[in-house]
């Protein structure tokens, strides 16, 4: 694993299919919870792999260990162990029950092979005079 990034969208350009990475943050704030928020894009690049290949990625709140979510890339096809295969994929509407530390985790086959971690903190509420 080369690279495992949170960010707000990915967007490939669809002749040279380099992937542009907006917004990669470490935080999110929220006013309100449960917080919703419209799109999350992960970034993910690998090497040492080849063939046809079943990813799972996963969305924990740490806190409590509760799978936020889930989604699955299955047949994902890599044709030559030295090339470098980066991915870029865009989740629309995640839910975010209550502030804490959450984490991205990238199963490949059912083997965990990354992690990232970012906090969803809670905003102060304006004060009114």
């Amino acid at each position: 694993m080369q690279a495992f990034l949170v960010c707000d969208t990915v967007i490939e350009d669809s002749l040279t299919k380099k992937k542009s990475l907006i917004g990669i943050f470490t935080h999110l704030q929220a006013v309100a919870f449960p917080f919703q928020h419209h799109q999350m894009g992960l970034y993910f690049c690998l090497t040492d792999a080849e063939g046809t290949y079943h990813f799972d990625i996963e969305l924990m709140h740490l806190n409590t260990e509760q799978l936020v979510c889930r989604a699955a890339l299955p047949n994902v096809y890599i044709a030559d162990r030295l090339q470098i295969s980066d991915f870029g994929i865009n989740m629309p509407s995640l839910v975010f029950p209550a502030p804490g530390r959450y984490e991205f985790r990238l199963l490949m086959e059912n083997h965990l092979i990354a992690q990232k971690d970012f906090n969803v903190v809670q905003m102060p509420l304006p004060q009114t005079v």
